[in-house]
């Protein structure tokens, strides 16, 4: 009966996607079974995938057919990007395209020929066909290549009337039927206001254990005592053993659904939602994060339903939430994570007595009773242990008074712990010792940021809370932030006060009250709004400029200059804006301005912090005022520098050493900065010049044309240089019997 209905349903998505009553899967474009590379709305770096890549077992020159009747209406030749690709529309009204072509059917190819010749460019764009080419389904119009980037595959999109990108998952007769389950990996917790996730502020990394059938539990249990939000690492396995993005994502709390994700169909603008649906800093082709959760703006997200707010208004106690991950072909995986919403303990403890062999003390109040063990412990100066005891009750109206028997030399701590299933989630902490404010001469601090929300973690500092205070100057606004606690450290919690750049952090230490020390720290915030206004931030040589709608919430960014090594002379300071995860909408510029005698030679350069190395990104230079410029869609760590390094070159032993067997030859050709500019190659083949291309997918050229070869001696020249102007030559010789 269950397969039935999901018969019935998935007939129902047919007729929804075809508009056609009488919609026939299209056939497959190809007669090999060859599976699948990449699926629909995958993450790339600044878009989604807008069709599915079949496999080509790493080769060129299979048969593409018609998948339906209609007629070829477009061609399209460029360099990079799709490569060759044709446009054929459906008598249904949907479109198919297919990209990265080796070669046209004869009369194509013929049109191709002659547009060339007319234009006198190879690579000339589009061409619209002044009369269509009709043809069948199943009729042969193409065949598949590995022109534009990427290794041979053949690349199908549908486009439906209205040029919406559809899945061809939905509507395409595939050869293979994919039995691997979504792979489940981990999720990351971050809290929202003042909550604590297992006891902290900031990312918290869980991973999931597989258990069974598809079914993943987390290696932990999570305690939580607010609202927070969580993404999702997860990913399907293709026919091809390659790993893809999966349909459908379906989140449950408690057995009710209130989040639904599924990649059906997108427009060219929902592009600008690829930072809604993925996690930008941790997500690429191949590892996918997605954020589970719905936010202003978020059009694809179906129930639109703030998971903030239901985390909020959730009853104390245990509950589940479940995680549905399908892939095209209906395989599902299931993630159970089980979290307890706990609220943070109350404990006032008064009038702490040491004596040499004794502790004594009041708690005054204590609320606490959805602890299950309360452990007390006393520590020396340097957190050593002294004693650890349980704390037999859970709520104190009236004040109790409790006495520790020992020898406690040196004790200056006394802490109390609240767990929750084994899981600490709460401490306070008591001062046993008068402050000693001489030996307190700097706070040291970490800023976390997840939105508008900005979060000061104190390090190493072992005083109670309320020995410290942080009074927060932005311009000329003043405010005074009460400390808060986790597990591990004294917190301050805030939002901007306004869109000035400069805050002063004035750590205030108090003793009975009374202020005694004050040390000034500082920040450099960026207060992104939704004012409609464009936000500018200067620094130095440095400026970023953020345009009306690169966001759709409130968001504040951290500005910091940090220090990694570079084998690049760097000509800037390294700037920092922090979070990195959050995704920009509207244009966002990142400027470098810079007098420099050869600007050609200088580029901008991100940081990855997984692989701890820069890479250049694309660099725009405006002479008038000698600026260096990139469009960033999400933040990191970017620096100004210069390239220096000129291509390397080397030549790759024949495939053979015999004339008649030798089919072609390879030359590697690498770049380490700005990359390669394929428009300077010259290659000369015993001094004739040879038409060839550079790869630079694979790092090489592919000599083809070998008429010039002969037994013996031979030469190949090689001249190229990278889009920093750097140059490079070299000679290699060769022998062939």
């Amino acid at each position: 009966m269950r397969l039935y209905l999901s018969l019935i349903l998935l007939s129902l998505n047919l007729l929804l996607f075809s508009g056609d009553k009488n919609f026939v899967k299209y056939r497959c474009p190809l007669n090999i079974k060859n599976g699948y590379s990449s699926s629909f709305q995958e993450f790339r770096s600044n878009h989604f995938h807008s069709g599915m890549d079949f496999r080509t077992f790493q080769k060129t020159g299979y048969p593409v057919y018609a998948i339906s009747d209609g007629y070829i209406y477009k061609i399209r030749m460029v360099k990079r990007g799709s490569g060759r690709g044709l446009y054929l529309k459906h008598n249904d009204g949907n479109a198919s395209i297919y990209f990265h072509l080796e070669k046209f059917e004869n009369n194509l190819e013929k049109i191709l020929k002659k547009v060339q010749n007319i234009r006198k460019k190879r690579y000339f764009g589009n061409y619209i066909l002044k009369i269509p080419l009709k043809v069948k389904r199943g009729d042969l119009i193409a065949y598949s290549g590995e022109t534009g980037s990427g290794f041979p595959h053949l690349h199908l999109e549908i486009r439906d009337k209205d040029y919406f990108a559809i899945n061809p998952f939905r509507l395409v007769n595939l050869p293979l039927r994919d039995k691997n389950l979504p792979v489940l990996k981990s999720i990351i917790l971050r809290n929202r206001h003042n909550s604590l996730i297992n006891g902290e502020i900031g990312e918290n990394f869980i991973s999931f254990k597989k258990s069974n059938n598809g079914l993943y539990v987390l290696d932990e249990h999570v305690v939580v005592d607010g609202n927070f939000d969580i993404v999702l690492k997860t990913y399907d396995i293709a026919d091809t053993g390659k790993r893809v993005a999966p349909y459908k994502i379906s989140v449950f709390i408690d057995n009710k659904h209130y989040f639904n994700l599924s990649f059906n169909r997108f427009k060219r603008d929902d592009n600008n939602q690829l930072g809604f649906v993925y996690d930008m800093f941790y997500s690429n082709s191949g590892s996918y994060f997605f954020n589970l959760f719905s936010q202003k703006g978020y059009e694809l997200e179906e129930k639109k339903i703030l998971l903030n707010n239901v985390y909020n208004n959730i009853e104390y106690g245990k509950h589940k939430l479940k995680i549905l991950v399908y892939d095209n072909y209906n395989n599902t995986s299931t993630g159970l994570i089980t979290f307890y919403k706990v609220k943070k303990p109350v404990i006032k403890v008064s009038d702490i007595n040491v004596i040499k062999n004794k502790i004594d003390f009041n708690i005054e109040k204590l609320q606490a009773s959805l602890s299950d063990k309360i452990e007390i412990i006393l520590y020396d100066n340097n957190d050593n242990k002294l004693y650890s005891g349980k704390l037999n009750y859970s709520n104190i109206s009236e004040k109790k008074k409790f006495l520790l028997k020992g020898i406690f030399d040196n004790v200056s701590f006394l802490d109390f712990n609240f767990f929750k299933h084994g899981k600490l989630y709460f401490n306070k902490r008591f001062l046993l010792k008068e402050i000693e404010t001489d030996d307190i001469n700097d706070i040291d601090f970490e800023t976390y940021i997840n939105r508008d929300e900005v979060f000061i973690k104190v390090k190493g500092f072992n005083l109670r809370g309320e020995n410290l205070a942080l009074e927060l100057i932005q311009g000329h606004e003043k405010k005074l932030i009460e400390p808060e606690f986790s597990t591990s450290h004294i917190y301050f919690r805030f939002k901007a006060l306004n869109s000035e750049h400069n805050v002063f952090l004035n750590f205030v230490i108090l003793k009975n009250g009374i202020r005694v020390k004050e040390i000034k720290k500082g920040l450099r915030l960026i207060l992104l709004n939704t004012e409609g206004i464009r936000t500018y931030f200067n620094s130095g040589e440095f400026e970023a400029e953020f345009h009306t709608n690169a966001v759709y919430e409130q968001k504040v960014m951290n500005v910091e200059e940090k220090e990694f090594d570079s084998k690049y002379p760097i000509l800037s300071k390294q700037i920092s804006l922090y979070p990195y995860n959050f995704p920009f909408l509207d244009l966002v510029y990142y400027k470098f301005k810079k007098n420099t005698l050869n600007p050609r030679q200088v580029g901008i350069f991100r940081y990855n912090l997984f692989k701890k190395r820069w890479r250049y990104v694309y660099t725009t230079y405006n002479s008038i005022n000698k600026t260096f410029a990139t469009r960033v869609i999400s933040s990191g760590i970017f620096a100004l520098m210069r390239d220096i390094y000129s291509p390397e070159i080397f030549f790759l032993r024949p495939e053979s050493r015999y004339l008649d067997k030798l089919k072609r030859l390879v030359i590697k050709i690498t770049d380490k900065g700005k990359g390669v500019d394929d428009n300077s190659l010259k290659l000369f083949l015993n001094g004739k010049k040879n038409d060839c291309e550079y790869d630079p997918d694979r790092n090489w050229v592919k000599v083809e044309d070998l008429r010039y070869l002969k037994t013996g001696k031979n030469s190949i020249e090689v001249f190229i240089q990278d889009y920093a102007g750097n140059k490079s030559s070299k000679k290699f010789t060769f022998f062939l019997k």
